[in-house]
């Protein structure tokens, strides 16, 4: 006759077998272990297309065509835009889903913009053209932002950091200016001047870039828009106002500055390579502004045109 115990031990077991659904296999049959189901692979957003796509629905979920940054790195993207309370939400795909997530980012009257405007269908073509610019492809990250003053750029940049690389909108690597020949020095000075009509002064150095001053909107304000070889323009205001009349910004001349440059160069005293700067501005408030050339240790005093007045 069984014990009550042994019974009691039997049926407990009957009853674990049978509300796992299962029989315990013989002891001389290995157990099989299933393998977790494997997950689709995050997207590669250096593909062509992928970050595209992935900004786009961000951006709907977000809620707003107009962007204050994007982010996009091999396996991340990341869209901040303004609220309808006028404060940054930031939307993310990241680990394979997409949501909101936290951010720093605060709002200091950055100028918003259309994503579509910027050509990141092939990222993956943009971060190696960076990386031959800048000697890294550790950790590229693409930015696109108001970098200074309402300018919104493109750029690649490492982490660690090596030399951030700009692009202009439509992908292509923005110029290197070599501001001691002819070419550099339009392009220079037409960037420094962007929009603005009249400017106090406009300068260019050699080794340094072209810059130009104008009255900013604010009375007692100067804006200063700069242009350096490797860096888009940047803008920077002051609370000051310098003593200068303003005048036409075409009446300057790219040409004729480098006409004096080239013909003063290799002269007695000067040379060939020496480095030099300009100042173009109504110093003497006659309605006529001049340029005034630093030169290797030589002054020179010349009109628009570059004839020389002293």
């Amino acid at each position: 006759m069984t014990s009550r115990p042994r019974r009691a031990a039997i049926i407990g077991w009957v009853l674990a077998v049978t509300l796992s659904g299962c029989v315990p296999a013989p002891t001389s049959t290995p157990t099989t272990v299933s393998s977790p189901t494997a997950t689709p692979a995050d997207p590669d957003f250096t593909e062509p297309g992928a970050a595209t796509s992935m900004v786009e629905s961000l951006l709907a979920e977000a809620g707003s065509r107009r962007a204050l940054m994007v982010e996009i790195t091999k396996d991340s993207v990341q869209v901040s835009v303004l609220a309808t309370d006028g404060k940054p939400v930031t939307w993310a795909h990241r680990d394979g889903k997409s949501a909101e997530v936290p951010s720093d980012l605060a709002y200091v009257d950055q100028a918003t913009f259309d994503v579509s405007k910027f050509n990141i269908s092939d990222v993956g073509g943009l971060f190696r053209a960076a990386a031959s610019m800048a000697g890294s492809e550790e950790q590229q990250s693409l930015t696109i932002v108001d970098y200074s003053g309402g300018e919104v750029t493109m750029s690649v940049s490492t982490f660690p950091e090596s030399r951030t690389v700009f692009f202009n909108a439509n992908g292509a690597l923005l110029d290197i200016l070599n501001f001691d020949a002819p070419g550099g020095i339009a392009s220079g000075i037409k960037e420094a001047v962007g929009l603005q009509l009249t400017v106090y002064s406009v300068t260019v150095q050699s080794d340094q870039g072209a810059w130009a001053d104008y009255p900013g909107d604010e009375e007692g304000t100067t804006v200063r828009r700069t242009r350096t070889s490797k860096v888009p323009v940047t803008t920077n205001i002051r609370n000051e106002s310098p003593d200068l009349p303003v005048f036409v910004s075409a009446r300057i001349r790219p040409d004729a500055v480098w006409k004096v440059v080239d013909a003063v160069r290799g002269t007695s005293g000067v040379a060939e390579d020496a480095k030099w700067s300009v100042v173009i501005e109504d110093r003497e408030k006659t309605g006529v502004p001049r340029m005034y050339f630093t030169i290797g240790s030589t002054s020179v005093t010349t009109d628009l045109n570059g004839a020389v007045i002293a």
